[in-house]
This record gives C-alpha cells, structure tokens and sequence, in this order.
C-alpha cells in the first residue's frame, strides 16, 4: 500500500492523513509561514485560494503537493526544521511508513464548532507586556502553589479502538473515576476498547522525567455524552492520598478572569498553561479563554485564580492576527457545573 507521504490523491480519508493537516497548520500558522514551506517544493501562492483559516489552508497545500509528488519532501523538511517539536515523531512515523498515536480531537477545517474569530477587545487581552506589578508577586505565587497541589490529579491518556491509537488529558474526580472529553474516549466515534491513565507524567525542578504510574481504565464502564463532550472511565488503583478535584463547589467565571489550564499537550509531559490567559466569554454552558492550548489539551481541567475547578477543556480555536498582534487563538472548555449536572442526571454521580 503507498505511504500517505507519496499517495495521490491525497488520502484525506486516513486518519494519519487528516492528523498531517492539523501538526502542519499548528507548525504554520499563518499564511506567510505557510507559503515560505511549501514553495521550495512547488507551490504557487497566487494558485492558492487566499485567507483561508490554518486548517483550511493545509488541506488545500497537502492536495496541491500530492498532485506534484512532493508531500514527502514538505513533511520532511518539517521534521528537519522542527526537530525537537513534540509531533516530529510523528511526522517521522509518516516517513517511515508506520503508525503513531493521534489526537483524539476531530480534524475539521470548517471550524471548531464554535465561533472562534477573535475581536479586536481579545486581541487586546493578549498582551505583549509579560511583566507584572511586584506587588501581586505573592498572589501568583499561591496560584502556582494551588496548581501544583492540584498537578497529580492530571493524566495523559491513551486510548485505543478499532481505528487506532489516540491520546489526550483526563483528571480524578472520585475514588476510582476519571473524567475528560467524550472525543476523547470515543475517537472518531468509536468507543475506546482499551484505556491507559498515566500519572505522574511530569519533570522535577531540575527538568528530569519522574517515575510514571500507568493504571488501566476499565473500557466496559466508559460513559458519556457527546453534546457537551464529557465521559468518564473508571481507573482503579488510584491511592488515596492522590488529589480529587471538586466539581461541587465550582465558582461562576467571568469575562475579564484568569484561566489556568493543567494539560498534556501533544501527549508530552504535564505543562500548565499560565500567562496570557483571559477569560473572554462566558455563558450558561462554556467558558472561553485565551489561554494557550495544542492538541492533546481535550479533557483537561480550567482552574481560576484560586486552584477552584471552572470548566472542562474540550476544543481550540483557530490562530488568527488582530490588530497587529501574534496570532491567538479562542479555545473553550465547558462549564463544570454543566457537566456535573449531566453526570447526576445520567446517574454517574449522585
């Protein structure tokens, strides 16, 4: 069977294939990083329909670059430029012919199924200006003490069903239960058949990988629901002494908030995601923030300022310029107290 790297047409219907779109849209942004990758290897800008969204772009350039048989060469040239980008092992995978695990999130280049345009007030929020006054020093510094109580309750997840191999984020909110997105548990729609909870997947101060402990989900118990993108799965094993988050006590965010994301990005090591981060929307059902995120971030938990659990992260926006600033993307988690209002309705919490 030919390589999805030297297929024509492109193979959009394979799911390494769709994945492809998404690393090489989140390796370019932007049109002008776009073109300066693919033009070595045949493409024409003034061929290419103008100020299409990342995803969208993508898809046109990997179709154009199979028809001229050098999708290989750009896939490779990636790599070599990215070589310590936690995807170009999987952009290795596609060279050699062999499979990698995949984001569990859909690919879909007609938007992540909110509206994610960025105003020129959000823009705004994404400040240049790093710096803080020295006076709420102390004020981060007991958020980042919360974060890190809160760490060992986050896992990577490795899912696997009849399509493939997946992963994403997932955190304890019981005794024996793990909760994350439906997307993530039901890959492209398919029920996981095997599940992996690895905590503890993390560094120490001086950088170096702390031990892993991997628990088996038990597939049988999978639950979910997919219009508000939550499901959980039970994990035993877990001592006690390891943190449950609280979905019970969860505050009602506003715009204007800080939002804090504890996550695996890319199924790398755990990483917090803490500047920048705005809350800039809010309603009955999702909270969004422009708090950065990557694939491998579904099923992650939003924290306030306080450590107090606020909502379930569950899809990215796509990188858009305004005004003059870098690219930001709009992400959206749903509300905590969405979600536990349909785990008691199901009849996973009482």
């Amino acid at each position: 069977m030919t390589a999805i790297v030297d297929a024509f047409p492109y193979p959009f219907d394979k799911p390494m294939a769709q994945e492809l779109v998404r690393v090489m849209a989140g390796l370019y942004r932007t049109e002008r990083e776009a073109f300066a990758a693919t033009q070595p290897f045949g493409i024409d800008p003034l061929d290419v329909t103008p100020n299409l969204a990342p995803l969208n772009l993508w898809w046109e350039l990997l179709r154009k670059l199979a028809i001229m048989g050098t999708v290989r060469q750009a896939v490779a040239a990636a790599r070599d430029q990215f070589p310590n980008n936690p995807r170009a092992s999987f952009l290795s995978a596609l060279l050699a012919d062999t499979t990698a695990p995949l984001d569990a999130a859909p690919v879909d280049t007609k938007g992540p199924g909110f509206d994610d345009r960025v105003s020129q007030p959000e823009a705004l929020l994404f400040f240049d200006d790093l710096t803080m006054p020295a006076g709420k020093v102390p004020n981060l510094i007991e958020t980042l003490r919360r974060m890190t109580a809160n760490a060992p309750a986050v896992c990577l997840l490795r899912v696997q069903n009849e399509i493939g191999s997946f992963f994403g984020t997932g955190f304890r909110i019981g005794k024996s239960l793990v909760l994350t997105n439906h997307h993530v548990l039901f890959p492209r729609g398919k029920v996981a058949a095997d599940v992996h909870a690895d905590f503890g997947f993390d560094v120490d101060v001086q950088g170096a990988a702390l031990p892993v402990t991997s628990l088996p989900g038990t597939a049988e118990t999978i639950e979910g629901e997919k219009k508000d993108d939550w499901a959980v799965v039970e994990v035993n094993g877990m001592p006690d002494d390891w943190p449950v988050l609280d979905l019970v006590n969860a505050p009602v965010p506003k715009p204007g908030d800080l939002a804090y994301i504890l996550q695996h990005p890319n199924a790398q090591q755990k990483r917090l995601g803490f500047v920048r981060n705005m809350i800039s929307e809010v309603d009955d059902g999702v909270v969004r923030y422009l708090t950065d995120t990557e694939p491998g971030s579904s099923g992650a938990p939003v924290f306030d300022e306080q450590g107090r659990l606020i909502a379930l992260h569950h899809a990215g926006g796509r990188p858009v310029e305004v005004a003059g600033k870098p690219p930001v993307a709009k992400n959206e988690g749903i509300r905590i107290s969405r979600v536990l209002e349909r785990l008691k309705a199901t009849g996973v919490l009482r």
